[in-house]
Parts: C-alpha cells; sequence; structure tokens
C-alpha cells in the first residue's frame, strides 16, 4: 500500500485497463441507441422531480456556475430525462450546465475544457465506477476526498463541497470517501482490481474523473466527484461484453451475440453486470434527488 505525500501518492505503476464497460452495460438501455435532440432542457432536473433548486435553510451558501461530466447517457438519465449524444451539451438550469463526453481521460478532459470555456466555475465527474476494496457492493456510493490519477498526481475535492454533499447522504445510502484511482482501460478481472487496490489503497477505479480534475485545477476551479459502484472487486465483466462496445461506449448487438456465441459461459455474468449497473444507477438517482439543493453550493 502506497502513502500519500502531497500531490503525488507512491506506487509502482498502475495496472493495465480499466474503463467505461461497466457503463454501457444496462438491462434498460441494452438496445436503446440514443438520439441527438435540439435546444436546451426546458425542464431542469426532470429526472429528478419538478420546480427550482432550492438551497439548504439557515446554511450560508455561494452560487456556482455547475459543469457536470458524465460518460453515457443511462448515467445522464439520472439528471435529466432528455436522450442526449455523445458530446452534446445541454443546460439544465441557468447555472448548471452537462456534457455528455464519452467514455475516456481525452472525451473527458475535452468535455472539462468545454465546460471551463462556457464559463463554469466548477466542475463535478459524475458517473459510475469499479469496485476495488472489499465491502463495496452495487450501488455503494463513492465521493472521494482526493483523485489518484494514473501518472501518480493526487487531486483534491474541494473539502466544504466534500463535506456538505457527505453531510447530507449520509444515512441514506453504502458511503465511502476513500480515494478513487484512474486507469486508462477496462479492469476485467478481480485479479487486476485488486493489483490495483494494493498499489493505490483506493476504494474505486474509473477513466473520467482525473481528466476532469487535472482541468480544474489548471482553471483553478472547484472539482467534486460522484460515483456509483457498477462492478464490485469480485465481479468480472465478461469477454462477449468487452468486445461487443465501441471506444465511444456504443453497443454493438451483432458483436456481442457473436461473443455469446464464442463465450456462452458468459450469460450469467452478464445478466449479473446489468443488474449491478442498474442498482448504480439507481443510487444515482436517490443522489440526485437529494442533493438538489447541495449541488449549487461551494
Amino acid at each position: 500500500m502506497g502513502e500519500r505525500t502531497g500531490t503525488s501518492y507512491e506506487y509502482t505503476e498502475p495496472a493495465p485497463g480499466y474503463g467505461g464497460m461497466e457503463k454501457a452495460i444496462d438491462c434498460d438501455t441494452y438496445f436503446d441507441p440514443q438520439r441527438a435532440g435540439g435546444g436546451y432542457e426546458s425542464s431542469s432536473f426532470q429526472a429528478v422531480g419538478p420546480g427550482p433548486i432550492s438551497q439548504p435553510a439557515g446554511q450560508h451558501t455561494g452560487l456556482m456556475r455547475l459543469g457536470i461530466v458524465v460518460a453515457m447517457p443511462a448515467e445522464a438519465r439520472s439528471l435529466t430525462k432528455r436522450r442526449l449524444a455523445l458530446g452534446e451539451q445541454i443546460q439544465l438550469q441557468e447555472n448548471i450546465s452537462l456534457h455528455l463526453s464519452g467514455v475516456g481521460p481525452k472525451r473527458a478532459r475535452r468535455a472539462a475544457e468545454a465546460l471551463l470555456e462556457e464559463g463554469c466555475t466548477a466542475l463535478l465527474s459524475w458517473g459510475t465506477a469499479g469496485g476495488l476494496a472489499p465491502g463495496l457492493s452495487p450501488g455503494s456510493l463513492v465521493l472521494p476526498k482526493w483523485i489518484i490519477a494514473a501518472d501518480q498526481y493526487t487531486y483534491d475535492v474541494d473539502p466544504r463541497w466534500h463535506d456538505l454533499m457527505v453531510s447530507r447522504l449520509s444515512g441514506q445510502l453504502d458511503l465511502h470517501t476513500g480515494p478513487l484511482a484512474e486507469s486508462p482501460g477496462v479492469l476485467a478481472s478481480p485479479a487486476e482490481k485488486k493489483v490495483l487496490f494494493h498499489r493505490t489503497s483506493a476504494v474505486a477505479v474509473d477513466m473520467e474523473s482525473a481528466a476532469v480534475a487535472r482541468v480544474a485545477q489548471a482553471g483553478n476551479i472547484s472539482f467534486m466527484a460522484v460515483r456509483a459502484i457498477s462492478d464490485p472487486v469480485d465481479s468480472p465483466i465478461p469477454k462477449s461484453a468487452l468486445v461487443a462496445f465501441s471506444s465511444s461506449g456504443r453497443l454493438s448487438v451483432l458483436r456481442l451475440l457473436k461473443g455469446l456465441v464464442e463465450h456462452p459461459t458468459d450469460l450469467f455474468d452478464l445478466v449479473r453486470l446489468g443488474l449491478n449497473v442498474r442498482a448504480a444507477h439507481a443510487t444515482l438517482r436517490v443522489v440526485a434527488r437529494s442533493l438538489s439543493g447541495t449541488l449549487l453550493i461551494r
């Protein structure tokens, strides 16, 4: 296990691969290609209830212009009912914009930079993650205090923003605040996840949060990450799923069926992964409802 020292983290080279595969596997969206629409989201946060976002009573608050980076359409639906195309950016509310980046650090960086150029004063990385630490279950919530990038650099989240979120969500969900690690590709096997856990002590892993945090630090603005566990450490990602998705996270039904023909024993793991992802998305919806007044506080 490494020890955190300043803004670097002592560990050997990152384990090969982890990514957004779990993001794209959802029983509700397997055969449902996303379609783009025009214009802005006219009713803000439709998925979490009507009405304007309120501020917690009796609390000194300051408004910020928030940019949310989301990798996959299924994750974005916890914040809006609108169907988005990859790369699309919409305004959820006057002070909140959402950018559907697609999977991976390069896409997340471009999305974060676009939000920064738009004038956002805070960035939020939102979505699912793979579990690394024992004890995390499908749907467990990770609000990391810092991000461990693949280059060993660490990025702190905004401490006051983090404390407000933790305070609001404590007791509602299985909540963890340990570090979140970055991986450049998919960690499909439990063995790969355990290697990264022992190298970093991170409780979870994703591909996008470090890239968003890097842009936030460069712009000297606040950063926070919200991640729900979709594949715990002991849950493998089957081979048929790995070959079925493009680098942008789009599903090829033909490749999926071909993969299942070649690896028929994957069916059980594939169904289990779909159920796990559904649990993660349910957690994101709970978080969105609970934080409807906290997202704008810094």
